[in-house]
């Protein structure tokens, strides 16, 4: 579970103060799916990167599985990061020399899995997304919306609590952003995945349980 309490976040910007998040309160249960959602520097990115641990609030409580996020070393941030957040971005990501399945593997390597180990479970989680047949191409060779599922099986690889994914349909057609979204539905019912997209698209926020509105770095309202 993750639970947010008034989490502020302050940027310091030569002599002036910036305000990108400001007492911020949320609860991510087990299994839950949600959309954060506001305009252009809301403070949307930067609550997903509080959440991903990679950024740490100014100010505010934390809790990752009970654990306070703050109190962790940058060596604690970074095995819980590898362990249990998986991470999708609008860009992709995918590295162009490598293959689907070298790009899946990369997690693996991090944590310095064995090579029969890591090739099959790369080979599972590329079956998952719908691309058992495309595993040795390379980004170059696949659809956008393609290279996205290829990103989200890079995400699931170390078999994560919880999926991060900043607008993981913005560079989609409509029909493969509805193919990215139905995925990532499947994982969150079948897999109990904790799930959190940023997106500005409405229609997407109506596939997930429940909707959180940023506006000036403040939380307005939650639907659903």
């Amino acid at each position: 579970m993750i639970e947010m309490t008034n989490i502020s976040k302050v940027y310091q910007m030569g002599e002036k103060k910036v305000e990108a998040l400001r007492e911020v309160s949320m609860k991510i249960e087990p299994g839950e799916f949600i959309a954060i959602m506001g305009p252009s520097g809301s403070g949307k990115s930067t609550l997903l990167a509080i959440m991903g641990c990679l950024e740490i609030p100014t100010s505010g409580r934390y809790l990752f599985d009970k654990k306070e996020v703050s109190n962790l070393t940058d060596d604690e941030l970074s095995l819980l990061r590898n362990e249990k957040i998986g991470f999708v971005f609008q860009a992709f990501h995918l590295l162009p020399r490598f293959s689907a399945l070298e790009n899946v593997e990369l997690p693996l390597i991090y944590k310095k899995v064995a090579k029969d180990e890591r090739e099959e479970r790369a080979r599972r989680c590329l079956e998952q997304v719908g691309l058992g047949d495309r595993i040795e191409h390379a980004p170059s060779e696949l659809s956008g919306g393609e290279q996205q599922r290829v990103a989200i099986a890079r995400a699931l690889v170390n078999s994560p609590r919880l999926i991060l994914a900043d607008e993981p349909t913005g560079n989609l057609d409509s029909t493969s952003a509805q193919e990215v979204m139905d995925i990532l539905s499947l994982l969150n019912q079948d897999k109990k995945i904790m799930i959190a997209v940023v997106t500005h698209n409405p229609l997407i926020a109506e596939r997930v349980k429940k909707v959180y509105h940023l506006k000036d770095g403040q939380l307005v309202n939650e639907a659903k």
